[in-house]
């Protein structure tokens, strides 16, 4: 049954893709490239959020590019600060050329260098240095771009950037990735950061979509007002006013009536935003979370795949693909990715022990793959760090309930929806909870939920 049931998923994929955009791992180029973060020598920076946000946006627009594959960041920015020469990085990268640079300000001044390096004759075939006021920096980023292709012999339309002032922009990054920890604190710290960008500058499209995502998240999982609900509305639609061509914004539309229920407007707006974006992480991962919230299983599979592969590192979207095929009844494909996820968590947890998401979504793997008393050991340490966010108490619901306590299930279940949680839909549909859904107080719990 199972292996008929994994030949449909095959199929009615293949067929889902035809409807879809290009599939990124699909895309065969005749010629290849990679970029590293920028050197950032500016004295006062204390992180990495600029250096690698340069060269994603360079990336995102070479992606854009039909006879070029861009490997992903992932695998390039593993070389990020490296003492080997660009010649060597792009030859254990496996690409044509290989794109580097450095980051300097002097006085009210910054200067970016470039060089993109032939891999095979380890010779300079394009290199440029700039000196820019800070709002001039997408313009020399749609420069850089251009000259890549055109060094490549490439004939490329590249999409203009909007001019965005260099301190917005970081603020921006670091919304990002404060946004991405997915709980109560990092996203108001990611709010923040998000309005301060705007401060900075009001028209910036990209921290308008950042600004409504952090909204609908707080709507479904932490205060379930119509102030959120609104607020990601009308955020969401404010980044398209400002840009209707920025595949983030539409993600983030899509984000913004996922939470609102109004699910048809919310699948339009995601397959729009990876039509103009196909390498967009968020466009491919939360329409997967949309799809499993509705039910449309095959279709979650889908998207979590192609979100995994657009971020390998990430754990999220393999260890939640691995929930939809234990759903449904796929137990080969849950187990292989589980254990792939499980050894993405454990590279992280490495660097970053205090990551509360890795650690709990680790403990519903190590649980679900049998070694049950580690699972629930890394389980109590995730609520030992932050006890009472919301969608925290609903994974250790789910890990309780794969662990035989229904009990304790309930109770984080409980606890969860009454501190803001009231993703209904999410809750019918995952299979995690399958052990207690004939439990008396699972059903009341889910008629206390509205919608």
């Amino acid at each position: 049954m199972a292996l008929r049931l994994a030949k449909t998923l095959r199929s009615r994929r293949a067929t889902a893709l035809k409807r879809t955009p290009i599939h990124p791992a699909s895309r065969k180029g005749l010629l290849s490239v990679a970029a590293l973060p920028f050197l950032d020598l500016r004295q006062e920076s204390g992180d990495a959020y600029l250096s690698e946000g340069l060269a994603e946006e360079i990336l995102q627009a070479l992606n854009e590019i039909e006879d070029l594959r861009v490997i992903s960041r992932t695998t390039s920015f593993l070389y990020g600060g490296s003492d080997l020469s660009l010649a060597e990085i792009g030859r254990r990268l496996h690409v044509h050329a290989i794109l580097g640079g450095s980051l300097l300000k002097k006085e009210n001044l910054l200067t970016l260098k470039t060089e993109l390096v032939d891999v095979a004759s380890d010779q300079v075939v394009w290199a440029k240095s700039y000196d820019f006021d800070r709002k001039d920096l997408f313009s020399i980023l749609e420069d850089i771009t251009s000259s890549v292709a055109s060094a490549l012999h490439l004939s490329a339309s590249i999409r203009p950037w909007n001019a965005v002032d260099l301190e917005s922009y970081e603020y921006y990054l670091r919304g990002r990735q404060y946004y991405f920890q997915f709980n109560r604190h990092s996203m108001g710290f990611a709010e923040e950061m998000f309005r301060h960008a705007l401060d900075i500058d009001p028209d910036y499209a990209s921290a308008w979509a950042g600004l409504a995502n952090c909204a609908a998240y707080s709507y479904i999982y932490i205060e379930r007002t119509d102030a959120q609900r609104e607020l990601a509305e009308s955020c969401s639609q404010k980044a398209l006013e400002l840009d209707p061509d920025l595949a983030e914004a539409h993600a983030s539309r899509g984000v913004a009536l996922s939470a609102a229920g109004r699910a048809e407007e919310a699948e339009t707006a995601f397959e729009k935003s990876l039509c103009l974006d196909p390498s967009l992480y968020e466009g491919a991962y939360f329409y997967a979370r949309h799809c499993l919230a509705a039910g449309k299983l095959e279709m979650a599979i889908q998207f979590f795949e192609w979100a995994a592969v657009l971020r390998p590192e990430d754990f999220q979207a393999i260890l939640l693909v691995a929930q939809v095929y234990h759903s449904l009844g796929v137990e080969d494909e849950a187990v292989l990715a589980r254990r792939k996820g499980l050894a993405l968590v454990e590279q992280r947890l490495e660097h970053a022990p205090d990551d509360v998401r890795a650690r709990y979504l680790g403990a519903n793997a190590l649980v679900a793959l049998g070694e049950r008393e580690k699972g629930l050991a890394w389980a109590r340490m995730a609520r030992s760090m932050d006890p009472d966010d919301p969608m925290l108490l609903y994974n250790l619901g789910c890990i309780h309930a794969l662990a035989s306590e229904p009990e304790e299930a309930l109770d984080c279940l409980t606890m969860a929806i009454a501190g803001g949680l009231s993703q209904k839909d999410w809750i019918l549909h995952d299979g995690d909870l399958d052990p207690i859904r004939s439990h008396p107080r699972y059903q009341n719990l889910i008629g206390s939920l509205n919608g």
